[in-house]
């Protein structure tokens, strides 16, 4: 049988991994109608649907569903990712790094946002290791909520201009303790790579970008949320200190 082939597109990253990646079978961490994961060496990738999130780290499809692909094999073949009999062909490359921030003048709070959350996070917004170790892995689902948090903050931190290399390290080293899906969504959120519902509110934070925000996932909105204000409160505070100094 020839196969389909289905125009998907991609971050210019998720199509440099595909390139890279040796031939053969991957295994499947995760599958639902609107998005499969696979484990491509230790990074997860994703195909999702015309409805799904448009994660960083996924080919980004027209197919209103993936009910017809449930238990399909997976594989890698010269570059391209291969569902059962159909032929996943990168035909658009897409950037999506956070790279514009509009005037936060009063980010939420975590304590507005996560109410119903016991989290530790600090009210200056700076987190450090001690944080890591207390957030990583926090929660469950394929993203616990405390790695929302992070994904958000460093995504953030990287859209200001404003990284932090050392946490970024310190993190990095811990990322065996968390999914694999939310380690490599905390790698893209590192290199500045984020949802677009964050990237939106981060560019202009209106009610209905919040609210837009908030709708992704059962809790990773209110994560990513949570930690991107975190990360405008924390530069704001730097800054203060800057110039008291």
């Amino acid at each position: 049988m020839i196969p389909r082939q289905v125009p998907v597109a991609a971050p210019a990253r998720v199509r440099q991994r595909l390139l890279e990646a040796a031939p053969g079978p991957r295994e499947v961490v995760h599958a639902s109608a609107s998005a499969i994961y696979v484990d491509l060496d230790g990074w997860c990738l994703g195909l999702v649907s015309a409805t799904a999130t448009r994660v960083p780290c996924a080919l980004w499809s027209t197919l209103p569903d993936l009910v017809a692909h449930a238990g399909s094999p997976v594989a890698v073949r010269d570059g391209v990712l291969v569902l059962g009999d159909d032929e996943l062909r990168i035909t658009r490359l897409a950037d999506p790094r956070a790279t514009t921030v509009g005037r936060h003048e009063n980010p939420p709070s975590a304590q507005e946002v996560l109410l119903s959350h016991q989290l530790d996070l600090p009210r200056d917004g700076r987190l450090t290791t001690a944080h890591l170790d207390r957030l990583l892995g926090r929660g469950p689902g394929l993203t616990p909520l405390g790695d929302d948090v992070l994904a958000g903050w460093f995504a953030t931190r990287a859209a200001l201009g404003d990284p932090d290399p050392a946490l970024a390290g310190a993190v990095r080293r811990r990322l065996g303790v968390t999914t694999l899906l939310s380690a490599t969504l905390i790698d893209c959120a590192i290199r500045g790579e984020a949802l677009p519902q964050l990237s939106a509110w981060l560019a202009e934070p209106t009610p209905t970008a919040r609210d837009a925000l908030l709708a992704v996932g059962a809790t990773s909105g209110a994560g990513l949320l949570t930690g991107a204000s975190l990360a405008l409160t924390s530069v704001s505070t730097e800054l203060s200190r800057r110039v008291v100094a």
